[in-house]
């Protein structure tokens, strides 16, 4: 007992002085990764490596000198390739490999002017590491130089002696989990769910080390456990200490009847190891090496790791481009009601986008409102379609200031700020990723219904202007997060999960809460046109559900989610609750009027009957308006409305911006409401008024269906409830769609203006009430179209 009792009391010190060392050795480990990082980016961007790389963008010969250069100077250095601009807009990520998309990204980010940070892409075989530099000449961006390397140089160095009480691991860090696992030392188990982490600056790689308090915990459990041993080993010692006392006491005969239950136990056998199974051996997990083959055979039809594959032929590819799909044609239905949107390759490609940027352009002109502001959003089509938008562009001698890949929000603030209002935002927002198309704003007013549908005619009429515009290429983010920042105001701490759902949000969202004193845990911030992980649609509950599980774990005061294009903003409660925007829309209401008494609040025909009431209460005018973001801005103008909001997501401030719809700033505006009070951000939005209602709910329908049965379905309802049907009572509005109010609740049927969809949605005061809308129009519905799946 008395070494059981001296090693608890060491065991307690020692626990002691490993929650403490935990952090000594996350910096510790930071140092080892730190070295051989900066090295590896000061080689490949020094002065010679520029000069090489640019005379090898010039004379492609050229490109093995600066290799030899490269690899003389770090051994570890495996290829390098290097692309100007114009190839840049060429370059399809199927031609780079199946790690092609990340490495385009990573040379487009350094174009653009943003950082590359460098990662290991473990999807080929064995892992390799990539770092991109942008190669200047006269202090401007021409092109890029991509550098692959054996990933050991780094983590050969990343080497500690660490106890069973400690842990260290060195891992790319993608959103709020480690995508990859590079080297880790200790007890896995320390690490938790949450570790702590520190950033390797220029590099997607952190060090994570467990928090104190867990290494504090797994001492404590240590201990639990060897005071249960040592009570057991008593325990085990009196029993023993007693049965041999009893034999003791015991007569010759009961001995013999003891001794003869003995030998009625099996014998043991011969092998000392029988009843034992051998433990597999665990596997390292550093090691990254395939399992040797099991024959010849086997060894023989084993694929080579791929090599580095980014050098390509412009010519060859265009030819194999051409080969993938016809040449698209201009078709008039992609000129939607508030947007320009189609498929690629189908009803999209770069020759249409060139088309309508003709179109754009020669409006521009005829109202003298350029230079036109172009972004993207991170689709995969985006550069090829944004290229062929600027060419068209420029060929009516419209000017064009280039932003890259930002969210509509930074572009409607560029377009406001340094030009006369005029946007193109080559977006896909909330559709899938082979959608896309074009937000088109034109001296401040986006264009809708018949603005939209002139582009097509002048295109088809040939009323195009001819010239020579000019491009400029500027970066706006730092501008825009510090106009933020000067109008918003958190004045509380608060701890926020923002999900950028690998949209272009990813960008600059984080950054913009975090200069409010936010702090904020991102959630699918890696720019990835392919939305690997859920649709960026936040009205969509199933989409939230990673946002409701993280805002939880993380014991987060609230979590945001943006779209694709970060224009929508959804929001959900620590509880887990959605809180629908119409909902939200009544805090920004109250917010404005606050400021502005009296003023006229816009929201569309999808927002709860509560709404209105909340409005009026507050000494505002409440109007209901169509839905569609283009719509609802031009009708903000007409009444001079200083706040609209869409039950979309869609949020848009008129006082203290610009009348547009920006997630990222309505995120900021939220947070300034509710760091405003002590009150929990949670007790806030749960005191909104609120209803038993739907989401959007979707009712699929083939291309141009939609529009044509909600007219045929106004005509039903309406026509029928003037003869007594079950909607008697009702009061009607068809300003969209159709929406049936009565006294206890309302159903809405409208199409959608982006895709070939019903948009449905109900709210009641009560469940029964609900029931009872639902099924009125569920059978409506179905007597117009018995094969429709409905989902209420």
């Amino acid at each position: 007992m008395v070494l059981i009792s001296a090693w608890l009391y060491f065991s307690d010190q020692n626990a002691a002085r490993s929650a403490k060392q935990a952090g000594e050795q996350g910096n510790a480990a930071l140092e080892l990764v730190l070295g051989p990082v900066q090295n590896f980016k000061q080689i490949i961007g020094d002065e010679q490596s520029q000069n090489l790389a640019l005379e090898a963008l010039a004379d492609r010969g050229k490109r093995d000198d600066l290799q030899a250069y490269l690899v003389s100077r770090m051994p570890a250095i495996e290829g390098v390739e290097v692309y100007g601009r114009e190839e840049l807009d060429e370059l399809d990520p199927d031609d780079i490999g199946p790690n092609g998309f990340a490495v385009m990204d990573m040379a487009l980010s350094v174009i653009e002017g943003k950082r590359s940070l460098m990662q290991v892409h473990g999807v080929l075989q064995p892992p390799r590491l990539y770092d991109a530099v942008a190669l200047n000449r006269d202090e401007e961006t021409v092109g890029v130089m991509l550098v692959a390397a054996d990933p050991s140089f780094v983590t050969d160095e990343f080497d500690l002696d660490v106890s069973e009480l400690g842990f260290v691991r060195l891992a790319q860090y993608n959103g709020r989990q480690p995508a990859l696992g590079l080297k880790q030392f200790g007890n896995p188990e320390l690490a938790g769910e949450f570790p702590e982490r520190i950033a390797v600056p220029g590099t997607a790689f952190r060090v994570e080390y467990p928090q104190a308090r867990l290494v504090e915990f797994f001492s404590l459990r240590r201990l639990v456990f060897a005071l249960v041993a040592g009570f057991l080993f008593i325990m085990a010692a009196l029993s023993l200490y007693r049965v041999n006392a009893r034999r003791s006491a015991a007569g010759p005969d009961q001995a013999a009847v003891v001794r003869s239950s003995e030998d009625a136990l099996p014998p043991p056998e011969d092998d000392a190891d029988a009843g034992f199974t051998e433990e597999p051996e665990i596997e390292q997990p550093e090691s990254k090496a395939p399992a040797p083959p099991e024959s010849p055979e086997d060894e023989a039809v084993t694929a080579a790791p791929p090599a580095m594959h980014l050098h390509y032929d412009i010519a060859e590819r265009r030819r194999q481009k051409e080969a993938e799909h016809e040449p698209v044609e201009l078709k008039e239905e992609i000129f939607r009601a508030y947007d320009i949107r189609g498929v690629i390759d189908k009803t999209l490609d770069s020759t249409v986008a060139e088309q309508i940027g003709q179109a754009v352009g020669s409006e521009v002109l005829n109202r003298n409102a350029g230079p036109v502001v172009v972004a993207r959003d991170g689709r995969l089509s985006g550069p090829f379609l944004m290229k062929g938008m600027i060419k068209g562009l420029i060929s009516t001698g419209c000017d064009v200031i280039d932003l890259g890949a930002v969210p509509t929000g930074v572009l409607y603030y560029a377009a406001h700020e340094f030009a006369k209002g005029s946007a193109v935002m080559i977006t896909g927002s909330h559709n899938p990723p082979d959608y896309n198309g074009f937000k088109i704003m034109i001296g401040s007013d986006t264009l809708h219904g018949d603005a939209i549908k002139g582009l097509f005619q002048r295109i088809v009429k040939g009323k195009l202007a001819s010239g020579e515009g000019q491009v400029e290429r500027r970066n706006v983010v730092k501008d825009y997060i510090l106009r933020i920042k000067e109008d918003v105001k958190v004045e509380r701490p608060l701890r926020v999960v923002l999900d950028c759902g690998n949209g272009i949000g990813g960008v600059c969202g984080p950054d913009v809460l975090r200069a409010l004193g936010v702090e904020v845990l991102p959630l699918y911030d890696e720019v990835d046109g392919r939305f690997p992980n859920h649709h960026p649609d936040p009205s969509e509950p199933e989409n939230l559900q990673d946002l409701i599980e993280s805002v939880r774990l993380m014991d987060a005061d609230i979590g945001l989610a943006l779209d694709g294009d970060a224009d929508r903003l959804g929001v959900v409660t620590l509880a887990g609750n959605i809180i629908f925007p119409d909902r939200v829309l009544m805090l920004f209401a109250l917010d404005t009027l606050a400021r502005v008494p009296g003023a006229t609040i816009l929201f569309d025909v999808k927002c709860t009957g509560h709404l209105a009431d909340v409005i009026r209460q507050a000494g505002g005018n409440p109007v209901m308006y169509k839905t569609g973001h283009s719509l609802m801005k031009a009708k903000m103008k007409e009444v001079g409305a200083p706040f609209a909001g869409e039950m979309s997501g869609h949020f848009f401030f008129g006082e203290r911006w610009y009348g547009v719809d920006d997630g990222i700033y309505a995120a900021a505006r939220l947070l300034e409401i509710l760091g405003g009070t002590d009150t929990p951000p949670e007790a806030i939005l749960n005191a909104l008024p609120t209803s038993f209602s739907t989401p959007e709910l979707k009712v699929q329908m083939e291309e141009g269906e939609n529009h044509a049965f909600v007219e045929a379905l106004k005509d039903a309802v309406v026509s029928g409830a003037q003869t007594g049907s079950s909607f008697e009572g009702a009061e009607f509005n068809t300003i969209d769609g159709l929406r049936a109010d009565f006294d206890d609740g309302w159903g809405l049927v409208r199409a959608s203006n982006t895709t070939p969809v019903l948009v449905v949605r109900f709210d009641a005061e009560s469940e029964v009430a609900l029931e009872r809308i639902k099924t009125l129009f569920r059978r409506k519905i179905s007597d117009l179209n018995p094969d429709l799946e409905l989902p209420f």
